[in-house]
């Protein structure tokens, strides 16, 4: 074998694991930590959510982004100079998007026990010549972390794209309203569980026929061992008489 080719059979092992990961090479996963197993979002592109996570009574706080990180090494100029147009409008993006998802279950605050932290890792600017220029594109991560612990809660990366500079802040502000409401759900409390159905108490048997035979039988006693007088023991025959009722 030629040395060169062997050279090239070699190539692949030597590049950087993050270079043939996920997203092309632009997710490193080393800035999320091992915690996060990203799974495809049609909504917010690459996510981890820590199960059960449970954000009542939190408050956020949305961190300064990071420097850019350019994962893929830098840009040209025109991707340089398109990300210095628009990362002024990212993080007020970032903001409006996600309180307006969020719709109040959650305070987003100057100081918060949970930290929303954003870097660009990549970026694409359009070409000088407008009439070959393709869309623009932004690619970032976002973490919430807790802010006593440092512990990863949850964590984002995904891509943006539009036909111009112009629009990439709202789009931003459209993804982070998705993330709101993402973020709403594991604040809000759980549903509450439906009271068992009321069993109706079975009626009670009615009532056995009065037995007037008997009744007369243990009066007819009384009177014999002469504990009832003549007028007791008329009394006492006229109301058996009248709870055994007329006659069937």
């Amino acid at each position: 074998m030629r040395p060169s080719a062997a050279l090239l059979l070699l190539v692949p092992a030597l590049l950087p694991a993050q270079a043939v990961g996920m997203d092309e090479g632009r997710l490193d996963p080393a800035w999320f930590g091992p915690a996060a197993t990203f799974q495809p979002s049609k909504a917010l592109g690459f996510q981890w959510v820590k199960p059960g996570l449970d954000l009542r009574k939190r408050t956020l706080q949305l961190r300064a982004w990071e420097a850019p990180a350019w994962i893929l090494g830098h840009r040209e100029m025109k991707d340089q100079v398109f990300l210095r147009r628009v990362e002024d409008a990212l993080p007020k993006g970032l903001d409006h998007g996600v309180r307006r998802g969020l719709k109040g279950s959650l305070p987003v605050a100057a100081a918060g026990d949970l930290q929303l932290v954003a870097r660009v890792v990549d970026a694409v600017g359009q070409a000088d010549d407008y009439m070959a220029a393709g869309q623009v594109a932004i690619t970032f991560d976002i973490k919430l972390v807790d802010g006593d612990t440092g512990e990863l809660l949850a964590a984002f990366h995904d891509t943006i794209g539009a036909p111009g500079a112009d629009f990439i802040s709202g789009r931003f502000e459209q993804w982070g309203d998705q993330l709101g409401r993402l973020l709403a759900a594991s604040a809000a409390p759980p549903p509450m569980a439906k009271p068992p159905r009321a069993v109706a108490s079975p009626l009670p048997p009615p009532p056995p026929p009065f037995d007037l035979e008997g009744a007369l039988r243990r009066i007819e006693g009384l009177k014999r061992d002469g504990l009832l007088s003549e007028t007791e023991y008329q009394a006492l025959r006229k109301k058996a008489a009248e709870k055994a009722g007329p006659p069937r």
